[in-house]
């Protein structure tokens, strides 16, 4: 059973991984994810709307494509981006 348990944590580390390098954002991607210092003022100064799509932050990355989905910016879903990383369905019929 314990083997089971870590075989599946793994699975779902790598799957996020995975699906987080096809993933995309409207306002760009930022690779620090915990901003300090001069740059925390900047992002701090910036609307919610316009912050940089961060990885692990689930919240402002959400309003971010619902706000982009409203204003009709953004193609897709903004459920089907913020969970699978990606407007597209795999194996979608050609």
């Amino acid at each position: 059973m314990k083997r089971f348990a870590i075989a599946l944590l793994a699975f779902a580390f790598v799957s996020a991984v995975g699906s987080s390098a096809l993933a995309t954002s409207p306002t760009g991607w930022d690779r620090v994810i915990v901003p300090t210092g001069q740059y925390r003022q900047t992002v701090k100064a910036m609307p919610i709307e316009k912050r940089p799509g961060r990885p692990l932050h689930v919240y402002g990355n959400t309003i971010r494509y619902r706000h982009q989905a409203a204003t009709g910016q953004l193609q897709g879903s903004p459920l089907r981006r913020i969970l699978l990383g990606t407007d597209q369905l795999r194996g979608a019929r050609r």
